[in-house]
């Protein structure tokens, strides 16, 4: 079973579909500078088709609060409307690491996100405005608002402004 589903994610991969790379950072970001906290925003996906799989990379630092959070995980966009750059998006998985004197004691945790953009191509450059929605289920209710007090930028609707470069 390994076997076959490895060998088609392979063929999947190397399929000629349109497929391209994605490598963005999230500007909204920027406003760490007006805070008392600093939160990182990156992510690589593989676009194919109406498809695309997008492995994000997040840091947060506190500099008011003795914490840090650092996530990733895996989501799966769909771009319904050929051509037309409107997608939706669902987390596959989504798990976080506190750390810092201030860490809960249940360090890891698994949490879900929703979001809904618009993808722009300029040539080799793009750019997406989104909204997203996390934690969709509320499993996370405590450790969120935890989170959201010591990184103001972290909260549960966030807009973002992700720009980035695609390579076919």
């Amino acid at each position: 079973m390994r076997r076959l589903l490895l060998s088609s994610l392979i063929i999947l991969i190397l399929s000629p579909l349109s497929a391209s790379w994605q490598i963005g950072a999230d500007l909204r970001c920027l406003d760490s500078f007006w805070y008392e906290a600093v939160r990182l925003d990156a992510e690589a996906s593989y676009r194919f088709g109406n498809l695309r799989l997008t492995v994000p990379l997040r840091y947060s630092h506190s500099l008011s609060h003795e914490l840090d959070f650092l996530e990733s995980g895996l989501s799966v966009s769909v771009y319904p409307f050929h051509g037309q750059g409107f997608y939706a998006s669902v987390s596959v998985i989504r798990i976080g690491m506190f750390s810092g004197f201030e860490a809960p004691e249940e360090r890891l945790m698994f949490f879900s996100e929703i979001s809904a953009g618009w993808t722009m191509t300029f040539g080799w450059f793009f750019i997406e405005p989104r909204l997203s929605v996390l934690d969709v289920f509320s499993a996370e209710k405590e450790r969120l608002k935890l989170l959201s007090e010591a990184v103001p930028q972290y909260s549960k609707l966030r807009f973002s402004l992700i720009a980035g470069v695609e390579i076919p």
